[in-house]
């Protein structure tokens, strides 16, 4: 519901919601939208767990000190997409800061599988450096892959689905319960979302999922030692290996600074030479969104490959690394190829792989 209200009133708040900068590298769309879908992402997981929360005592504190850790990234991101003046330093650093709060209500990494690393764990800065590391890192990871039209919100409902799947397994309803109400409220975002582009998730949005996915991964391994520690890595391991990916790909290949923006994110280059070379030029700009939404099932299916082996394995540590490593390994095969315009034939959409021209 709050989506529709903010894709309704946009002509009130869009000239200063509104994604208008559509030059910069990494914009895809072709006219100005409102960037504060987080909004409604963060107002229906509220709705829902205010409903869900007097019936269960855990959930009835443990929702509340996750919302309240959230707030200073969620705060961040969302006077970014508002002012456009918040740099992405001081928006780590918000993530940072809603990692330690959270670290510090409710605990953090404390194992990790491996006898020396868990010996030096179980001594508190280290489990917050530790913890503050990987949230945070987490956190922002997400808004990486927020570039198409339903590819931050699927996957994110993917990751939130998977980590309520393994919950439910083990008994820990509160844990469920909330990944259950993410999913529900971002599910609710993407009707708005996907595939015409009439809200965005925005940094507010992006940072949000990235913080509350990260920590209820966290937690549930926290919470449950037949959880492997690998398992909370596998759930949000496209985001992660997508940052690190990236931050390889700017310093040691390109030798640029690796907080520049680009165009050669993995789902930038799937829209550009599997999505955008089956339309005409005139076709596409008749249809921009629909073109911008063709390229996220790709990413989707990709995050599968990793996702449903670790939710099905959640306790069996080689499973887990293999499934990771398999998405790896399927990544970089893609991108090594899409690249170097070598696309495979097989990827072009099958309607449209007629049309496809030579590259441009």
């Amino acid at each position: 519901m709050v989506g529709g209200l903010i894709v309704a009133s946009e002509r009130w708040h869009g000239s200063f919601t509104g994604d208008s900068d559509l030059d910069k590298p990494q914009a895809s769309h072709a006219r100005a939208t409102p960037r504060v879908g987080g909004i409604a992402v963060v107002a229906g997981s509220l709705a829902g767990l205010l409903v869900l929360g007097p019936s269960n005592m855990t959930l009835t504190w443990l929702w509340p000190v996750l919302f309240i850790a959230a707030m200073p990234v969620f705060v961040s991101g969302l006077l970014e997409d508002i002012t456009k003046e918040v740099g992405a330093g001081k928006r780590l650093l918000a993530a940072f800061a809603s990692a330690a709060i959270a670290w510090w209500l409710l605990g953090g990494v404390t194992r990790v599988g491996i006898a020396g690393i868990d010996w030096l764990l179980a001594f508190w800065p280290i489990s917050m450096v530790v913890t503050v590391v990987a949230v945070g890192g987490c956190t922002h990871a997400l808004n990486i892959v927020d570039g198409m039209n339903g590819l931050a919100g699927m996957v994110a409902l993917l990751m939130a689905l998977s980590i309520g799947l393994v919950a439910f397994q083990v008994q820990d309803i509160p844990i469920f319960l909330i990944a259950a109400a993410l999913a529900s409220a971002t599910l609710g975002f993407l009707v708005w979302n996907f595939p015409f582009g009439r809200v965005f998730l925005g940094d507010g949005g992006a940072y949000f999922l990235g913080f509350m996915l990260a920590e209820l991964a966290v937690q549930l391994v926290v919470r449950n030692p037949s959880v492997s520690p690998f398992y909370a890595l596998a759930a949000v391991f496209y985001p992660v290996f997508e940052t690190l990916f990236s931050i390889w790909r700017r310093r040691f290949k390109r030798g640029t600074p690796v907080d520049q923006p680009d165009a050669l994110h993995l789902h930038q280059l799937v829209f550009r030479r599997l999505v955008r070379v089956t339309f005409s030029r005139d076709r596409r700009h008749a249809v921009p969104a629909l073109c911008n939404a063709l390229a996220s099932p790709y990413l989707w299916v990709l995050t599968l490959i990793g996702l449903v082996p670790a939710t099905i394995w959640y306790d069996d540590v080689y499973i887990l690394c293999a499934s990771m490593a398999v998405f790896a390994a399927v990544y970089i095969w893609i991108y090594s190829r899409l690249v170097s315009w070598r696309r495979p034939a097989w990827l072009l959409l099958p309607s449209l792989g007629k049309r496809a021209g030579p590259p441009k």
